[in-house]
């Protein structure tokens, strides 16, 4: 329920990505170079509460009760100009925003964060938006943020357009679809040493990005098959293929990034040694954390073998789409 004029509050998801989207056409609109595929995390999440003002004199950020400093405004500015221009007004927007989980870690935080952030804003200007409306909006600030707008595995449209009026995401099976287990091992809460879109952009010095560029796309396609088909072996060997090309290009790259950590090779190594016999896959994005899929058979012993490695983790499901109070 709305406190007062112009105001709401909404709840996102941060998503993990199946196949990878690394890589722009477009780093202004954040238009990525090829689709990608995604699950929503339901235990990870981002509530944030919009309200626009005339008496606001500029516009504001606030992410667990720190203020985002005026030049880290841009990329939700590209969201609030936005909404702006289509209202035609002048009015300036509060964000007030909090993580249930460490943000700048590698576990999606700026997924779910713009993706809040776009729904609460778009909401409290009344602009009754469409989910794929509000999944280009939440693009402008994070690119992934267009993947926590849809629940459950969903896949980003690169599409073509220069303007990124056909790049949007579309859920193609629920939440209920396949009852995985997901762990989300948090290896490291501390911020990654090198941003996302810095890494991409470093990324394209790597011997190996016209191979990862020839194999991108394909990757979503099996991706979405597995999934659709609920084929496990299918999942685990696109997943794996998806995130460990991404960190080729990273290791390879000029200067190199290098973000994993000891213990996230050590659950990676179990993963990898176990997938077939257990059905248990995993993966890892710009950081050290890992994130574990398995079905509910292999939980237990997937379970033990976290407990083992001594870091915090938290078991849950597939989550749904960005909600509205």
């Amino acid at each position: 329920m709305q406190t007062c004029p112009h105001t709401a509050i909404a709840h996102a998801h941060a998503n993990i990505a199946v196949a990878k989207y690394w890589g722009k056409r477009n780093s202004d609109l954040n238009l990525p170079c090829f689709d990608s595929v995604s699950f929503s995390v339901d235990a990870l999440n981002t509530t944030t509460q919009a309200h626009w003002s005339d008496t606001y004199s500029s516009d504001a950020l606030i992410i667990d009760d720190h203020q985002i400093p005026d030049h880290q405004m841009g990329r939700i500015s590209r969201i609030l100009d936005d909404i702006r221009k289509r209202k035609n007004w002048d009015k300036h927007c509060r964000l007030t925003s909090t993580n249930n989980f460490p943000h700048s870690s590698g576990l999606a935080s700026s997924a779910s964060g713009y993706a809040a952030a776009a729904v609460a804003a778009s909401v409290a200007a009344d602009l009754n938006d469409s989910q794929e409306e509000l999944s280009r909006l939440a693009r402008l600030g994070s690119g992934s943020a267009a993947r926590s707008i849809a629940g459950g595995w969903v896949r980003w449209h690169a599409g073509h357009a220069p303007d990124g009026s056909d790049s949007f995401a579309t859920s193609f099976a629920p939440p209920n679809h396949w009852p995985l287990q997901v762990f989300v091992v948090m290896i490291s809460d501390a911020p990654k040493p090198v941003s996302s879109t810095e890494a991409m952009l470093r990324s394209q010095t790597s011997p190996f990005w016209e191979a990862y560029c020839h194999q991108a796309q394909t990757c979503a396609d099996l991706a979405e098959d597995a999934i659709k088909n609920r084929d496990f072996l299918s999942l685990a060997d696109v997943m794996h293929q998806s995130a460990l090309m991404l960190h080729a290009l990273t290791l390879s790259c000029q200067p190199p990034i290098c973000y994993f950590a000891p213990k996230s090779i050590e659950l990676l190594q179990f993963v990898l040694r176990s997938c077939r016999a257990l059905h248990v896959c995993c993966t890892l994005d710009a950081g050290a954390n890992v994130v574990v899929l398995c079905e509910e058979p292999a939980a237990p012993f997937v379970k033990n073998q976290i407990l083992s490695l001594n870091v915090p983790f938290i078991q849950t499901t597939i989550g749904g789409g960005a909600t509205v109070d």
